[in-house]
């Protein structure tokens, strides 16, 4: 995956869309989140592209946004399911530090 733009392809978003089974990734909703504008070696970095994946991941899941209870709780897990998966495909340590941690874990410096 470019270190520039992550897809968000979240799996529950499937049941949402109804093509559970036979479908495949390319069908599913998805949102690019480019961040070739990010400093990844900076804390402020991290944090800004952690809340584009959030933020992303929201806009994805967002056919399980509802008040009713079973649905908040499919719109939650796909959401944190989304952020977790996006942040596995970028493959840097400060951000999953960052996203296991909640911000609160140190920082390693990049060169």
């Amino acid at each position: 995956m470019s270190k520039r733009l992550i897809k968000l392809l979240p799996l529950a978003a499937a049941l949402v869309s109804g093509l559970a089974g036979a479908s495949t990734r390319a069908e599913l909703p998805s949102v690019i989140v480019k961040y070739g504008d990010l400093n990844l070696g900076t804390k402020a970095g991290i944090a800004t592209l952690h809340s584009r994946l959030r933020t992303a991941a929201a806009q994805v899941c967002s056919p399980l946004n509802s008040r009713v209870l079973g649905l908040r709780e499919q719109y939650e897990i796909c959401v944190s399911d989304a952020v977790k998966e996006s942040v596995e495909a970028v493959g840097n340590s400060n951000l999953s530090n960052f996203h296991r941690y909640g911000g609160r874990a140190g920082f390693v410096a990049s060169n």
